[in-house]
C-alpha cells in the first residue's frame, strides 16, 4: 500500500512514522526543505519539496497512490479533497474548521470511487469514532467532550505551548462552538461558558466553549442527543487572557494601518504567538467522553504523555495516529463505503480503539448507573 502525507510539520511527520511503522511505502510532499528532510532522517521515506497549492503536482501524487492525508492547514482541504476525488485516491484529513468540512463532504455525489472522510485527527476524529461507541452502547441522550492539549510544565503568561498549526489555534478559539440543547442545534461563542474541571493526576484545570471540536456530530445525531457539547481543556486563567485579545480585536481580518502597512491585526497575533509560545515543551494531551443514557452512563478517559524515545509530541501522536489509522483502513478496504462521510459514520469504533492500544494510546472505560 501507497500513502501520501500532504505536509510535514508536527503532524505530518508523526503521520509518516506510524504509516512506516506499518509497513506502508510513504511520500511526504511539502516546500519547506528542512522540514522534509527532518521527516525523512526519522522515517527513511521518500520526500518531494513542493507546494502544496500546485494542483497538476498534487494530482499525479494522488493518481499514484492508495491513500492521500492532509496534514497542512485547513484551508487546503476541500481543493485537496476536489483534487484526491479527480485522481481516483481515498483522502482524509486533520480537519479543523466546520465550513470546509461541509464544503468537503457536498462531495459526496463526486466520490463515488473513492472515500473521503474529513476530521480524523484528535478532536473532532478520535473523539467522533469513541463517542459514536458510546452512543451505540448507552442508548445515548447526551455527550460531553473535554479535549486538551497542555505543556506538562506551563510557563506563563498562557501556559500554553504550541502544539500544532496557530492557524488553526486562533481558529478554534474565534468561530462559534456548535451545540445540541434541548434536542436542537445552537451556536454559542467561543471563549465562553467556562467551567471547573478535575482531571487526576493533574489536577483542577478549566474548560470552555471553542469552534469545530463537535464538528458534524450534531447532524450526525439530530433527533437522537438532547445535550451535545464539547469544551477545550486548559490551566486556569488562559480563557480569560485569550479572550481579553480577542475583545480587543488582535483577531480581526479587517486591514489596519500601522504607519505606512497594512496589516492585519490576526496575522500579526499568530506572528506573536509562533514566535513567544514555547514549541519544545514536553506535552500532555488529555481527553474525557462522557455519554449519558436513560439507565447507564459511559465515560471514556485518556492521558497520553510525549514520547521522549521518538521525540513526538502527545499532540502529534493523538493526532497524527487515529488519522493514520483511519487511512489505512481506508487503504485496505477495513471500510468498504464510498463517497464523502464523516468518521463516526463509517470507521469500526472499537477496532480503532483497540488500533489506538497498539500504538500504546489508552483508553480507560468506566461504566456506571445514572
Amino acid at each position: 500500500m501507497k500513502a501520501l502525507v500532504l505536509g510535514a510539520g508536527m503532524m505530518g511527520k508523526a503521520l509518516a512514522y506510524d504509516l512506516k511503522k506499518s509497513n506502508y511505502e510513504v511520500i511526504t510532499a511539502d516546500m519547506d526543505n528542512q522540514r522534509t528532510e527532518e521527516v525523512q532522517s526519522l522515517t527513511g521515506c521518500e520526500i518531494i519539496v513542493t507546494d502544496i497549492a500546485d494542483e497538476k503536482k498534487v494530482f499525479s501524487l494522488m493518481k499514484d497512490c492508495d491513500v492521500a492525508i492532509s496534514a497542512v492547514p485547513y484551508f487546503f482541504n476541500y481543493k485537496l479533497a476536489q483534487t484526491a476525488v479527480e485522481a481516483g485516491c481515498h483522502f482524509c484529513d486533520l480537519g479543523g474548521n466546520n465550513d470546509i468540512v461541509n464544503m468537503e463532504l457536498s462531495l459526496d455525489e463526486k466520490a463515488r470511487n473513492v472515500l473521503i472522510i474529513p476530521d480524523c485527527g484528535l478532536a473532532p476524529g478520535m473523539t467522533n469514532v469513541i463517542a459514536a461507541v458510546g452512543i451505540q452502547e448507552t442508548e445515548a441522550e447526551e455527550v460531553h467532550i473535554r479535549v486538551g492539549g497542555l505543556p506538562q510544565n506551563p510557563r506563563p503568561p498562557l501556559d500554553y505551548t504550541l502544539v500544532f498549526s496557530v492557524h488553526g489555534l486562533l481558529n478554534e478559539y474565534k468561530e462559534p462552538a456548535v451545540v445540541v440543547r434541548k434536542g436542537e442545534i445552537k451556536r454559542v461563542e467561543s471563549l465562553t461558558e467556562v467551567e471547573e474541571i478535575d482531571f487526576p493526576p493533574i489536577g483542577i484545570l478549566e474548560a470552555f466553549q471553542t469552534s469545530g471540536g463537535t464538528s458534524t456530530l450534531p447532524q450526525t445525531y439530530k433527533g437522537v442527543l438532547e445535550e451535545l457539547d464539547y469544551k477545550t481543556i486548559r490551566y486556569k486563567g488562559h480563557c480569560a487572557k485569550m479572550k481579553v485579545l480577542f475583545d480587543v480585536g488582535m483577531c480581526s481580518e479587517d486591514f489596519i494601518n500601522v504607519g505606512t502597512c497594512a496589516v492585519k491585526p490576526r496575522d500579526v497575533l499568530s506572528r506573536v504567538l509562533e514566535d513567544v509560545l514555547p514549541h519544545e515543551d514536553k506535552d500532555m494531551v488529555l481527553m474525557r467522553i462522557t455519554v449519558r443514557g436513560n439507565e447507564k452512563m459511559k465515560t471514556f478517559e485518556m492521558i497520553d504523555y510525549y514520547d521522549e524515545q521518538v521525540e513526538l509530541t502527545a499532540m502529534a501522536r493523538t493526532t497524527a495516529f487515529p488519522t493514520s489509522i483511519i487511512a489505512q483502513m481506508m487503504a485496505d478496504n477495513t471500510i468498504t463505503e464510498r463517497g464523502a462521510l464523516p468518521p463516526e459514520r463509517v470507521v469500526p469504533g472499537r477496532k480503532f480503539m483497540e488500533e489506538l492500544r497498539k500504538r500504546n494510546i489508552i483508553i480507560k472505560e468506566c461504566d456506571s448507573a445514572t
